[in-house]
Order: C-alpha cells, then sequence, then structure tokens
C-alpha cells in the first residue's frame, strides 16, 4: 500500500518512470515534469487521486493500460481504480481481512469466536503501542488512522461485554449442575457440561 505524494522533485528530473505491478493507491506529479514514457497499470489506484494525476500527464506519455479489474473497480483512463472517501483505511482493513483469512488457512485452523477476540486484542495492543506516535504529512491518512483506532475501541468493549455474558452462562452451568447433583469434569468444555445438564433433564422426563 503506497502513497506516492513527496518524490516530486526527484520526478520532476526524470524522462522514464515505471511503476507499474505495485500497490500504489496515490502518486502526485507536477505540471512541471518531463516524464515521455510512464507505465502505470496493475497498482491500487484511488479514482480521485489517478483523475488528478491525469489533469498533469498528457496521454501519450502514459504507455500501458490495464485490461480487467477486479470486484468493485473499474477503468478510469485506461487504468483500474476504486472510488473511495477513505482510501487508506478501506485497503487497510481489507488487507487485515485478507491476512486473517489466509493465515488461518495456512495454519488449517477454523474461523471462530476465540480467533476472532485474539485478532481483536493483537490489533488492541498495536494500537495502544502506537497511540503516542504523531502522523506526519497527512491529514487524510491521521483521521482514518483516528477513526480506526475508534473502531478498535468499539471492538474492544464489545469483546469485554460477550466475555462477561460468557462468564455469566458458564457460572448458571455450574450452578445447575450441582443443583442436580452432576459430577463437573473440569476439562469439559461448557457445550459438553450443558448437554449432560439436557440429558439428565430429559431422563428426568
Amino acid at each position: 500500500l503506497l502513497l506516492v505524494e513527496r518524490n516530486q522533485p526527484q520526478f520532476d528530473r526524470l524522462e522514464n518512470l515505471y511503476i507499474d505491478h505495485n500497490s500504489i493507491v496515490t502518486l502526485k506529479l507536477s505540471t512541471s515534469h518531463t516524464l515521455k514514457n510512464l507505465t502505470l497499470s496493475h497498482n491500487d489506484w484511488e479514482c480521485n487521486s489517478l483523475r488528478a494525476l491525469f489533469r498533469t500527464l498528457t496521454q501519450p506519455a502514459v504507455d500501458d493500460a490495464d485490461q480487467h479489474c477486479k470486484i468493485d473497480y473499474h477503468l478510469e483512463h485506461g487504468l483500474c481504480c476504486k472510488e473511495s472517501d477513505k482510501p487508506y483505511l478501506d485497503r487497510l482493513l481489507q488487507y487485515i481481512a485478507m491476512t486473517s483469512v489466509v493465515e488461518k488457512q495456512r495454519k488449517k485452523e477454523p474461523c471462530s469466536a476465540i480467533n476472532a477476540i485474539h485478532s481483536v486484542q493483537s490489533l488492541v495492543h498495536f494500537i495502544k503501542q502506537q497511540g503516542d506516535v504523531p502522523l506526519q504529512g497527512n491529514e487524510q491518512l491521521e483521521a482514518e488512522v483516528n477513526e480506526l483506532r475508534a473502531e478498535v475501541q468499539k471492538l474492544a468493549n464489545e469483546q469485554i461485554q460477550q466475555q462477561q455474558l460468557l462468564e455469566r452462562l458458564q457460572a448458571e452451568i455450574d450452578t445447575n449442575l450441582r443443583r442436580y447433583h452432576l459430577p463437573k469434569d473440569e476439562l469439559a468444555r461448557p457445550s459438553d457440561s450443558l448437554n449432560k445438564l439436557f440429558t439428565h433433564l430429559k431422563e428426568r422426563h
């Protein structure tokens, strides 16, 4: 994920720039650039940024084009781009989701509530560690990261509520085991203990 916005002095001195097949979201060039050959295909363009870029380019300078776009992307000036109000946050969340799925498949682990909770805990820990680090030079990026922090805090609060509910349910199961004089297996899962209760109640009737 690349925001190429501070390279104008270097790019202005170039005649050839080949940046296809990357993950570039935004690119800024000055109107005084001297580029004669430029490749831009197979990137992750944000549409508004791409339109702004082409206002500083002459069409013959662009030497390549995309042929087919992914879902949610469309062709703009011959290149695939995605409309987004928050391009960095949008792609960051997409990357996190994709990475989580790939990691689960690599480890051959099923997705579960416990795995989701652990993922949220890791993200909360990372955000807290980064909380005092100022973001420089990109107000939109800073706003999106702040929004991500708020979403992470919301997920953390929901996790606490779910954990408290789980503890109350487990306590209720233990209470009913004692009530019906059923032995508790300390190694058994709460769902197994609950099934034991249901079986006992069915047998009583």
